[in-house]
């Protein structure tokens, strides 16, 4: 059981995931710090776009979701009965990826884990997308949890199709003539 549990949440269904797996880990007395990463629009949009969209209002309204997240994981988690903290973290000030935020954190805050969500991307979305859990598994030095979205990755035609071949198939005959 873990005294120390650093939750990194985004607003996604595995965020709500994550926030109910916490109580399997947590020891009696635990505190919880739950953090939200706001990204700097101006790294997200390209600049060719930066005359349509008012940059620091996207900025406004991703900073206001993170506050909003955070007070509501806040308030499940402690009617749960945790002590909990919540930290919005601003890319735009801190620097870096979303992945160095969150170890940055663990750090600075000394976690003795971090549960963060898994989208569960394959194929060409993962490497579209990336994944931050992975890239964080990759730069951490202490514990993981990983927790895995709800939705299952669709399986390839020629894999269902295998799947679906009978358990034992019968030995094909040869003609040794």
């Amino acid at each position: 059981m873990y005294k120390k549990i650093l939750l990194a949440i985004d607003g996604s269904p595995t965020s709500d995931k994550v926030l109910t797996e916490v109580a399997n880990v947590a020891a009696p007395g635990a505190v919880i710090r739950v953090m939200y990463v706001v990204e700097d629009p101006v790294t997200r949009l390209p600049s060719l776009y930066g005359e349509y969209y008012d940059v620091e209002l996207v900025r406004e309204a991703l900073l206001a979701e993170g506050h909003k997240l955070l007070a509501q994981a806040g308030s499940r988690l402690s009617a749960k009965g945790f002590d909990v903290e919540t930290r919005l973290v601003d890319l735009r000030e801190l620097g870096g990826g979303i992945p160095e935020a969150i170890k940055a954190e663990n750090d600075a805050w000394g976690a003795n884990l971090t549960i963060l969500g898994t989208h569960g991307r394959r194929g060409m979305r993962r490497l579209l997308l990336g994944s931050v859990a992975e890239q964080f598994m990759r730069i951490s030095d202490g514990p993981v949890l990983l927790v895995r979205s709800g939705e299952q990755p669709a399986v390839p035609a020629r894999r269902r199709t295998a799947a679906a071949k009978p358990a034992s198939v019968p030995p094909l005959e040869t003609d040794h003539a």
